[in-house]
């Protein structure tokens, strides 16, 4: 079976085009290390987005179960309860 991975011959970096064929191993490393982090950053904050979602979901939730179940505050801020009932 044939390789359909087509072989990378240009890149561009910083607005240019270079040939593959004339960077220095050290480049080349350094350029494959940047796509690696740049995708891992974007997967990153996919993940923190993913997350921040769900909290604020589950906090919706909580305040619709507090409601449904018809529980009363003690007070409507942490100021106004009894420190000493914290």
């Amino acid at each position: 079976m044939e390789d359909e991975r087509k072989e990378i011959t240009e890149v561009t970096m910083f607005d240019k085009v270079y040939k593959t064929e004339n960077l220095t191993p050290r480049v080349t490393q350094s350029f494959v290390a940047i796509q690696r982090m740049d995708k891992e950053a974007q997967e990153a904050n996919y993940q923190s987005v993913k997350a921040a979602s769900a909290v604020e979901f589950q906090k919706q939730q909580l305040q619709n179960f507090i409601k449904e179940d018809k529980i009363e505050a003690e007070a409507d801020t942490i100021e106004e309860a009894d420190v000493s009932e914290v």
